[in-house]
């Protein structure tokens, strides 16, 4: 928090130093900050270790509505979601673009060599509902049925978790408020008409996390239901053809499975055989999947710069601090994988993208000797590796920061689009009657953001350091299977220290964000017993 303070105020640690009043400043601000985080845990922790007499009971309500809820809980909270965000979707109709979104356009129509640089079965999938939709006359609507498909499938996977609380028979105070956050909070409802790749990855990857939830509950009853073991499968393969993170969590996830499976005393050659295949399949169908779009579309690889970005991002910051000291032979190293020249100038701390896209050589050889380049320059001045993905990252533990982007409709990006020879007849259009409408809607989300106590549940720093939090109660109590549960979230942190930005793209945390109700309730599930 104190460090985060240094940077959103100067860009480097020696604010906190470099006056004998800062000094002052930041021990205070530092002994402050422990004390204020040490008794704010310790009440998280006697909040979720209450044991409400009235946890099971509170929603048994007499009378049609609470026989109804009891009955048809999940059909009743799925559509009351479907209700409030299809407003969101009409207020941004017919959606809110993104650069990436036109780039995915340029790739499905072949004005420019189709890559893997966006997942290809998300890019796939969205151009395929626009060329539809052209074909009916109107892209408005191919690109409205697209939110609005990914906004019925994130919502069923968020009225699922809150079934599973009411299962679980979580406290009444935590479903309610979970359920006012799906409905009112910006990151849930402002993001519902936003077409972009994480969005549906996030989606199923909070699918994945609850069927995990259930297999940590169930053990090896879960792999003998057939609904369970097919959702598995779709959850797994959809999450990573939605976005290439996908595969590393969801490796992670089999290795542990697969300790599980050689570890447990009551195990079956039927129920060993059934697990592998399950845990397999997803693997399978991705291959296939992407196989076959590659061969169709003639898709080619794109380079690893996206993967790269952190330590492009500490190189850039060494050239532009250290340069004068890098010797001339470890320059020419550099210069065969970056533009060594414009580093300097072109090095934003808050994001990599400036650096990566000067990127030359996928050559591995080039790309060793540059490694052993930044290792070398790493142990001659480490902190300035530590400031450059501190700088980067400390949104994600600045709750002080607003790290508020709406993209307000379908005309984002479309401005790189207008000398394009299909700008033409691929025209998104917002309608005359509602020109200006969407720019509300944002303004809303925005105030909302910023707003006190609601703002705190559009906040990326609240919900990780929520996390870490949850992670600390599960070491000290040894939970296993809460751990297990949180893993999705806990890799997720990891790629948001290694993407190219956090500060303007907290999509990148929307894993951590999304899981985190169901994170919170599976911890008092097992801790209850």
């Amino acid at each position: 928090y104190t460090g985060g303070m240094a940077y959103w105020y100067g860009g480097n640690l020696s604010l906190l130093y470099s006056f004998q009043i800062n000094r002052l400043r930041s021990v205070v601000l530092l002994l402050g900050m422990y004390f204020f985080y040490l008794y704010a845990i310790e009440g998280v922790h006697y909040i979720l270790r209450q044991k409400n007499e009235n946890v099971g009971t509170a929603t048994e309500k007499t009378g049609k509505w609470g026989t109804a809820y009891q009955k048809y809980s999940f059909w009743m909270t799925w559509g009351i979601l479907v209700f409030v965000w299809f407003i969101h979707l009409i207020l941004r109709y017919p959606g809110a673009m993104s650069y990436d979104n036109w780039a995915q356009l340029r790739y499905y129509y072949g004005f420019e060599t189709y890559t893997t640089a966006q997942p290809i079965f998300h890019t796939w999938l969205f151009g395929s509902f626009i060329r539809l939709a052209v074909k009916l006359g109107s892209p408005n609507v191919g690109l409205f049925l697209f939110v609005l498909m990914q906004s019925l499938i994130m919502s069923a996977v968020l009225a699922w978790t809150l079934e599973l609380m009411k299962r679980w028979n979580t406290a009444v105070w935590l479903r309610t408020l979970t359920f006012a956050v799906y409905c009112i909070a910006p990151y849930f409802t402002g993001y519902a008409a936003f077409p972009i790749k994480d969005y549906l990855y996030t989606a199923f990857l909070v699918l994945l996390a609850c069927l995990m939830a259930e297999w940590m509950l169930e053990e090896e009853q879960f792999w003998n239901q057939a609904v369970q073991n097919v959702l598995w499968i779709v959850a797994a393969a959809l999450m990573i053809l939605c976005r290439k993170n996908g595969i590393y969590l969801y490796l992670v996830v089999t290795v542990v499975i697969c300790v599980q499976m050689f570890w447990k005393k009551k195990r079956t050659r039927r129920v060993i055989g059934r697990k592998v295949a399950i845990v397999i399949l997803p693997f399978l169908l991705v291959f296939a999947v992407e196989g076959i779009i590659t061969q169709v579309y003639h898709v080619e690889k794109d380079s690893p710069k996206e993967m790269f970005s952190l330590p492009f991002q500490q190189t850039a910051r060494y050239v532009k601090e250290y340069g004068d000291e890098i010797p001339g032979e470890e320059r020419e190293v550099i210069a065969k994988v970056l533009d060594y020249d414009s580093l300097a100038e072109i090095y934003e701390p808050m994001t990599a993208d400036p650096v990566k896209t000067t990127y030359r050589s996928g050559s591995t050889g080039d790309l060793v000797a540059y490694f052993n380049v930044w290792m070398k320059e790493f142990f001659r001045h480490p902190l300035c590796y530590v400031e450059a993905t501190w700088n980067q990252n400390y949104y994600v533990f600045a709750p002080y920061a607003d790290n508020v982007v709406y993209n307000k409709n379908c005309l984002v990006g479309s401005d790189l689009e207008y000398d394009k020879e299909y700008y033409s007849w691929l025209n998104f259009q917002i309608p005359e009657k509602m020109e200006g409408v969407s720019n509300i809607a944002v303004k809303l989300y925005s105030l909302l953001t910023t707003a006190p106590v609601i703002g705190m549940f559009s906040n990326v720093a609240f919900y990780v350091i929520l996390m870490f939090v949850l992670l600390h109660f599960v070491r000290l109590e040894k939970n296993k299977k809460a751990f297990v549960v949180m893993l999705p979230a806990l890799i997720s942190f990891l790629f948001v220290l290694l993407a190219p930005q956090i500060q303007g793209q907290p999509r990148y945390a929307f894993p951590i964000i999304y899981t985190m109700p169901l994170m919170i309730a599976f911890y008092q599930k097992t801790e209850r017993g």
